[in-house]
């Protein structure tokens, strides 16, 4: 229950910025009963001085938004159990902008859809959250519009949402000086890099190398380096920012020992005391 207050608070801020970015909804735990956990919610809206809105009482219309929206998503989720198409999520967006927009609460009526990466984030939010429960448990979410159950059923992987966010893909090879950080010396998980000032979790794919090393045939630890060609694959979303980015050491070219600094050479100032 905890869990899921704490998606509802994050949605919430995420929802109303598709009215007016200075308003801040905070979730109030009213009151709860045991048995079959009840949690009851209600809101306090604060708003810094914004001519944006009109001069009426907004607040509970913006309530009542929030709790429209949050009933649309889980709503939406019903009877499904996962999230292939991107047009679903298109729909859902269009869903609650009207939603944002039947307010009318702002002097001009310029009100914008809730990021998509956002609302694929409250969406995992709310799943993990229920994840707790078993399937003969039931879950509800009770308002004045109606009340309406929550999907248990429906999984939201995190590739899953990546693909929904993803409009381009770029992959290319190029050779790299990598710093050790954590080697993988079971080889089933990813080393550890660091690229600059940059960490990079990258798989090594080298098989042969990979071998070797595993087989004490190569020595290498943390401090050395290693020139290697990578293969580096990038995803940007619909707005062109980056989604992900991923590395995959496809040939180890050479490995480079760990040299400390010659501190030998460094002149030392005498002591005027």
């Amino acid at each position: 229950m905890f869990e899921l207050i704490e998606a509802f608070q994050r949605l919430d801020v995420d929802l109303v910025k598709s009215i007016d970015s200075k308003i801040e909804p905070i979730a109030l735990l009213e009151d709860i009963e045991t048995g079959s956990i009840k949690a009851w919610l209600g809101h306090i809206l604060r708003n810094i001085d914004d001519q944006a809105l009109k001069e009426l009482d907004w607040k509970p219309l913006i309530g009542q938004y929030l709790v429209k929206s949050k009933y649309a998503i889980i709503n939406f989720l019903e009877n499904k159990t996962e999230i292939t198409d991107r047009q679903q999520i298109e729909a859902l967006e269009k869903d609650l902008l009207r939603l944002a927009e039947e307010t009318e609460v702002r002097t001009f009526p310029a009100y914008s859809p809730i990021a998509r990466p956002k609302l694929l984030s409250g969406i995992s939010d709310i799943t993990k959250a229920l994840s707790h429960l078993s399937e003969e448990d039931k879950a509800t979410f009770q308002t004045p519009e109606g009340t309406t159950g929550f999907n248990l059923q429906f999984n939201f992987a995190p590739d899953s949402i990546e693909k929904l966010l993803t409009d381009e893909t770029i992959t290319n090879t190029s050779e790299m000086i990598l710093k050790v950080k954590k080697p993988d010396y079971l080889g089933e998980s990813r080393w550890e890099f660091r690229h600059g000032a940059t960490p990079i979790s990258a798989k090594v794919a080298d098989n042969e190398w990979l071998h070797k090393f595993q087989n004490r045939q190569v020595d290498i630890r943390p401090g050395d380096s290693i020139r290697a060609k990578v293969e580096i694959t990038v995803k940007y979303g619909y707005d062109k920012e980056v989604v992900s980015s991923s590395h995959i050491i496809v040939e180890v070219v050479e490995i480079l020992p760990f040299v400390p600094p010659d501190t030998s050479q460094i002149p030392i100032e005498p002591n005027d005391e």
